[in-house]
């Protein structure tokens, strides 16, 4: 696991990780002149038996504050360095309050340079370390003297360091692979080398990544963990991978390694925020900002969304951060809010919801949006199963209101596809869709589209429909996926509402509502057309043969014919559908006994003029039960699956 160390500037964190481990993290030449840690610091420390961690060595000057946000990202445990002869310092009570808003849960003191001070001394600033940590997640964390330079108290430190980082469970994340740059290097040979602790997920030799933001896309070809070479690496490691494809144009600082395909740069993230205690001056709303998150900086404006105008020390609200440029970071990263003059941290949070826009709605919707979505998670480990189903659920009911694969519902939870579909699988009875064609839909958004088609159908039925077109109803849904559709159809028909008949649909609510005039109408047309048979009238003499008005003609025709009981073979062509299954059986026989039929024979077939058989013989054609050569006909090849049932 990681660790890392914190603190005020020269209070002995890298002393102290020298002496725990034997590296000296200041690389830099102007560092080790200086006696100051600039950049971030990392060291393997083998601590015995089979515990064994990676130290990361922030800085503690507060310029370097920034980078020192960066280290804490992934971090399971820190080490918090307080000098006896300072005591308590600016920078300790940044460092550890940031530590606090990037979610570190667990910790020891060290509290260094005893050897420059009297025992009361050390006595009394760890009776004010034990007052500090109060209330706090470091709450009665043990407080060890040490002695970097004369060794005093360094194996009572060891000891307590070993047993805390024993009883801490060792966090496996199941998420996708994400690694923030924190330094790039060519190395000769090999081509360019990227370090960073992930903040999630695992990644092996020969997987492919994609740098975000730039979108270029390399494969792994070697990887080193806390300085071995090794086949695989992940979450809350020390990595370098080498990646000789972002040769061409090496990755930065704030850039984010990730699977391709999942992570997006963002410029408006919604987030819960708290300020920090104690900060002199209120953050205002609107105020300018840099926000830290991974190794990324940006400056940006911070937005409240409830109703505030200031947030003072350790308040909460739910805010909206706007980036001058997009930086890649996804909900449930940590981030920090600092002002730039004077430079000081004075908030931070957890992001709930990214975008390159702007979200549409009001404010006090959007801030009980993210108060649902917050409450959610609160209480879950992070790391658990429970999260990640709390996580794919939310997702599923609230960011695909028409459906989604499970590729998609991946990319909106930022889970592997494992792992979401794992949890379809075993998804309460009733509370996930399938939609068929590898499309699933939540059954409250499924529900609510149901309700929208409904709604539709009533007006239709209110607008004297008795049937329409498919392609009409769904001219308000063209957006939705055709597998929604397809169920959407199928639960209509089970629950009687509609029947599909090929490219129409009969509104059976507004045929159970026919008036008696109306039946005795559909009675007299059906009578009409079978004793026709294929003689029958056009549309146009029907009005006159049954004495009725043609506009109160025309719905009960759509009708019949759009539900399968008439048969429109021509504009002014229609058949009872017997009639029309009788010319189907003539067809097919004369083909079986001549191999092909002609118009001239089969007009004489059905004793009919030449508009009715070619207008019959067409109807086949189109319906691929025959295809036409000049003026013979034979059957078409899976001629079985045109023909009238």
């Amino acid at each position: 696991m990681m660790l890392c160390t914190a603190g005020h500037v020269d209070h002995g964190k890298t002393s102290l990780v020298r002496l725990l481990t034997g590296c000296n993290t200041d690389r830099l030449k102007v560092e080790q002149e200086r006696g100051l840690t600039i950049e971030l610091g990392f060291a393997p420390c083998v601590l015995g038996g089979d515990v064994a961690a990676g130290i990361v060595d922030v800085p503690g000057h507060e310029k370097f504050v920034r980078t020192m946000v960066a280290g804490v990202s992934g971090i399971d445990m820190t080490i918090l360095v307080i000098a006896a002869d300072d005591g308590i310092m600016p920078q300790t009570v940044e460092h550890f309050q940031i530590m606090e808003l990037m979610g570190v849960r667990s910790g020891i003191v060290a509290l260094t340079k005893t050897d420059l001070v009297a025992p009361e001394r050390v006595a009394q600033v760890a009776d004010e370390i034990k007052t500090f940590l109060r209330g706090t997640f470091m709450d009665g964390a043990p407080v060890c003297p040490v002695s970097s330079e004369t060794g005093e108290g360094v194996f009572n430190f060891y000891e307590t360091l070993v047993t805390r980082i024993r009883n801490i469970a060792k966090r496996r994340r199941r998420g996708v692979f994400r690694m923030p740059i924190e330094r790039t290097f060519a190395q000769k040979g090999f081509g360019t080398v990227v370090t960073g602790i992930p903040v999630d997920g695992a990644i092996e030799i020969g997987a492919e990544v994609e740098l975000v933001p730039g979108g270029v896309v390399g494969r792994v070809r070697g990887i080193q963990r806390f300085l071995r070479n090794a086949s695989a690496g992940g979450y809350g490691q020390c990595l370098a991978l080498n990646v000789p494809e972002f040769g061409k144009r090496p990755p930065e600082r704030g850039q984010v390694l990730c699977r391709p395909g999942y992570l997006k740069p963002a410029t408006h993230f919604y987030a819960a925020l708290r300020a920090v205690g104690g900060i002199e001056k209120p953050i205002a709303n609107a105020e300018s900002v840099k926000f830290h998150t991974g190794t990324a900086e940006e400056t940006g404006k911070v937005h409240f969304l409830q109703d505030k105008k200031e947030l003072r020390g350790s308040e909460r609200t739910y805010a909206l951060i706007v980036l001058l440029k997009p930086v890649a970071a996804v909900a449930h990263d940590r981030f920090i809010l600092r002002r730039p003059s004077p430079a000081a941290t004075v908030a931070g949070g957890e992001i709930l919801v990214t975008s390159m826009s702007a979200v549409r709605g009001k404010k006090d919707a959007m801030a009980q949006q993210l108060l649902e979505y917050d409450d959610l998670r609160r209480g879950l480990d992070p790391d658990a199963p429970e999260a990640a189903a709390a996580e794919i659920g939310y997702c599923l009911r609230t960011r695909a209101p028409v459906g989604t694969t499970v590729t998609e519902l991946a990319v909106s939870a930022f889970l592997p596809e494992a792992v979401v579909t794992e949890w379809l699988a075993a998804a309460p009875a009733g509370d996930v869709v399938d939609l068929s064609a590898g499309c699933f839909i939540h059954k409250d958004a499924y529900e609510a589209r149901l309700a929208e088609v409904e709604v539709q159908l009533e007006r239709a039925a209110k607008s004297s429909n008795l049937s329409m077109a498919v392609a009409e109803l769904r001219k308000d849904f063209t957006a939705w996926p055709q597998p929604l559709w397809n169920a959407l159809q199928r639960d209509l028909e089970k629950s009687g509402r509609i029947v599909a008949r090929g490219a129409k649909i009969v509104l059976q609510d507004a045929v159970k509502s026919l008036s008696e005039g109306d039946q005795r109408l559909l009675d007299r047309l059906l009578e009409l057309f079978e004793q026709t048979r294929f003689n029958s009238p056009r549309p146009d003499q029907l009005s006159d043969l049954l004495g009725t008005p043609q506009n109160q003609i025309e719905p009960i025709l759509r009708l019949l014919c759009d539900d399968g009981r008439l048969v429109r073979l021509a504009p002014n062509v229609i058949l009872s559908y017997n009639c029309a299954r009788e010319a189907q059986g003539i067809v097919l026989d004369i083909i079986n006994r001549s191999g092909v039929v002609d118009s001239a024979d089969f007009k004489y077939a059905i004793n009919s003029s030449r508009k009715y058989a070619l207008a019959i013989l067409d109807y086949f054609d189109a319906r691929r039960v025959t295809v036409r050569s000049g003026n013979l006909r034979r059957l078409a090849p899976d001629h079985e699956r045109g023909l009238l049932k």
